[in-house]
This record gives structure tokens, sequence and C-alpha cells, in this order.
């Protein structure tokens, strides 16, 4: 019989929702096909601001929506949040972004040869939670949230030449504002489209630009 603590659900509160996640043996995982996402590119780790162009594909895994946030709406332990006013193709919403410390701090920030932002590197095991919003959410308003998106960087297989390169497989997931999953092939190709583009300007599949 399984112990009645793995059974356990929290109620994960944030201001005028309650959001569910199955501790332990119960985690909340996407239930999906296999989905293969292209790299958009390979950066060496002497040269990042070198893109090699490559032909191959990965399979997005599954992913947990992990606790970020407090019963209050506060970041969780270890967590912090950064507003974006308007978010990037769809310039009705507003955006929360959350990120680990411990991700931010294992980051690697390279200066590029001519003017422009830094690149910034991820490390593998990263993981970004947004929130998306109708209208300007700078002070949150659960009714006015549209759904829950969490990307979330692979570990590299043991393939000794990919060390080289700088980690840049991602997966993604999407939630309902209730926190259940949310999520189809089409929907996982979305967001892997858009941050393909990112590539190009930031060094990694990340857009937003952090502290």
């Amino acid at each position: 019989m399984l112990n009645i603590a793995q059974n356990r659900v929290r109620k994960f509160l944030i201001p005028g929702a309650f959001f569910f996640w199955a501790l332990m043996a119960l985690p909340m995982l996407l239930l999906a096909e296999d989905i293969y996402l292209s790299l958009p590119g390979l950066r060496p780790v002497k040269d990042p601001t070198l893109v090699i162009p490559t032909d191959d594909r990965y399979s997005n895994r599954l992913i947990k929506l992990p606790i970020y946030r407090d019963a209050s709406g506060h970041p969780a332990n270890g967590w912090s949040g950064k507003f974006v006013a308007t978010r990037r193709f769809v310039s009705n919403q507003s955006a929360w972004i959350y990120f680990r410390h411990s991700d931010l701090k294992r980051s690697v920030l390279v200066e590029k040869k001519e003017a422009g932002r830094p690149l910034r590197f991820w490390p593998v095991g990263a993981t970004l939670v947004i929130e998306s919003y109708r209208g300007n959410a700078r002070h949150k308003k659960i009714d006015d949230l549209v759904e829950i998106a969490v990307m979330s960087k692979l570990v590299e297989d043991g393939d000794a030449t990919m060390q080289a390169f700088y980690p840049v497989k991602w997966s993604y997931a999407r939630f309902n504002p209730d926190g259940t999953p949310e999520i189809t092939s089409a929907k996982v190709r979305e967001c892997h489209q858009c941050h393909f583009i990112a590539f190009q300007y930031t060094g990694d599949l990340v857009f937003t630009d952090f502290p």
C-alpha cells in the first residue's frame, strides 16, 4: 500500500485560484507522443559567436510543473520573477517569468566581439516558468492569467563530440491557469519555433535579458 504521504496533493494558492501538484510518487507529468525538435545550430565553447549548422533533432521530454511560487503568490525559495510588459509576438499580453537563482548563477555570459547584447548560455537542467496574462499584469490578477508555460534544458547524452558546444536542447510544456497539463504536438512546436529565433540574438533559446 502506498504511504499516505505519497498520495497527498498539495494545494498551491496563487491569489484567487488553486494550483494542484501531486507530490513524490505522483508527479504531474505531461503525457504526450514523442515530439522531435530541430536544433537551431551549434555554438562552440571556444568561439560561441560562431554558429555551425546542424540537422540534428531531439525528442521533447516530459516536464513537471515546479513549485515556483508560494501560497501568498511570491516567488518560492530560490526563485525570482521578472515582469515583461509586452510579450514577444503577442502584443496584448504581458508575462511574469520565474527563474531559479542557481540556474542564473551557473549560466555563462559571453561578450560579443561587436557591439550588442552579450550571449547568455543557460546550464543543463535550467528551468523557466512563464505566466502569460491578458493586458498589463504588473499587479497580477488571476482572472487575467491565460496559461503557464515551462521550458527546461535537457541533459546532453554521452556523445563526447557535443562537449565542445554549448548545450541547446530545451523541452517545453504548457499548463492551464489551474495547473493542469494542456499540451499538444502543435503547441510544443509553436513554443520551439518562437524560441528558435532567440538563438541568433542571445546565444540560447531565451529572449529575455536577466540581471
